[in-house]
């Protein structure tokens, strides 16, 4: 994180995680960022899918790492190499759109973090935890930006 006026402008890397619901709404994910002001290519976006069998299909798109609970194995390790590559670098922020299932959530709590904020998550365990009604792409990663640009 470098030094600035703002938590927002501290942030450097990030991780976004999605729950997946269409390839268009994670293109729609994609350009929030990159609109936000935030670099894309210091930028994750992962979106969380129902099964191994959907991940598998989806792992060809180049536009997210696709992650299902059904990649842990009992004793809860990670059997997803793309997964366990991103989330074992750190990050300035990890943000969370909805929660995500329990042992995703757990898994994604021994990721090194310096911030981590939930959007719409019902289970408050984030730093910093936002609502808003709106629920497209651009209007949460932008509430996210003014929310925190106004935190010092």
């Amino acid at each position: 994180m470098k030094k600035g006026e703002n938590i927002w402008q501290r942030i450097e890397t990030a991780i976004v995680v999605v729950p997946y619901k269409s390839l268009d709404q994670l293109k729609k994910y994609r350009e929030a960022i990159r609109d936000s002001g935030l670099n894309v290519n210091d930028c994750e976006l992962m979106a969380i899918v129902e099964d191994k069998k959907e991940r598998e299909i989806l792992c060809h798109q180049s536009i997210a790492v696709f992650i299902s609970e059904k990649d842990l194995n009992v004793l809860g390790k990670l059997k997803n190499d793309k997964a366990q590559k991103v989330l074992s670098r750190k990050y300035d922020a990890f943000f969370f759109v909805e929660d995500p299932p329990k042992r995703l959530e757990k898994l994604f709590g021994k990721t090194t973090k310096k911030l981590s904020v939930g959007l719409n998550c019902k289970e408050k365990r984030q730093n910093v935890n936002l609502e808003t009604q709106e629920k497209s792409p651009g209007h949460l990663i932008n509430f996210a930006r003014q929310t925190l640009e106004k935190i010092i």
